[in-house]
């Protein structure tokens, strides 16, 4: 086992966002080149990173909007967006990883599955839309993107595994169930 960042990194950003845009259409063949590319890990971890970033800010402009909130509290929603976005990453991608290898029995790496399903969360750069002052507005591209991102998760968990939509399916609503489970674990004031 190496360690995921002993590959060469790719930092191209035009390549980043040409990737994005392909993971978003749903192309399989972009699914299976960044199962195979070891040098695409960064910009997967920094995918995250940025579709947090844009969940936050949308959440915080539309509450400075609507609720006049201080460009403090922006910042702060923000920050937990990223920080939000980055530990729901690794917890789902880990859960499916499991799923994927324990459940189904295929042989994958971890950062072979992880850099397509980071991938298919492209779509969630319309949540910095989210920022509009109608609420109607803002919760229908929250839906959007979330189903959207759903979506492009089956799909890069089907092209990275080899699997069925049918077994791609049930790996996400499996996934989606933990998810839900280790939240109700989290009290909330």
């Amino acid at each position: 086992m190496t360690w995921p960042f002993a590959t060469r990194q790719d930092l191209n950003l035009k390549r980043m966002i040409s990737r994005m845009l392909k993971a978003a259409r749903l192309d399989g063949d972009t699914f299976r080149e960044l199962r195979d590319d070891a040098s695409t890990t960064v910009q997967s971890v920094s995918l995250v990173a940025i579709i947090g970033l844009c969940y936050g800010a949308g959440l915080g402009f539309y509450g400075f909007f609507v609720a006049g909130i201080s460009i403090l509290d922006i910042l702060a929603i923000v920050l937990i967006g990223l920080f939000s976005a980055v530990v729901i990453a690794f917890v789902w991608s880990g859960t499916t990883f499991l799923i994927v290898t324990k459940l189904f029995r295929r042989t994958i790496g971890y950062w072979g599955l992880a850099r397509p399903f980071f991938f298919s969360w492209a779509p969630g750069l319309l949540f910095i839309l989210m920022s509009s002052p109608i609420p109607v507005i803002s919760e229908i591209i929250r839906a959007t993107g979330t189903a959207w991102i759903g979506v492009a998760s089956v799909f890069a968990v089907k092209n990275a595994a080899e699997f069925s939509v049918q077994q791609s399916m049930l790996t996400f609503i499996i996934g989606v169930l933990v998810l839900i489970f280790i939240r109700s674990l989290v009290p909330v004031n």
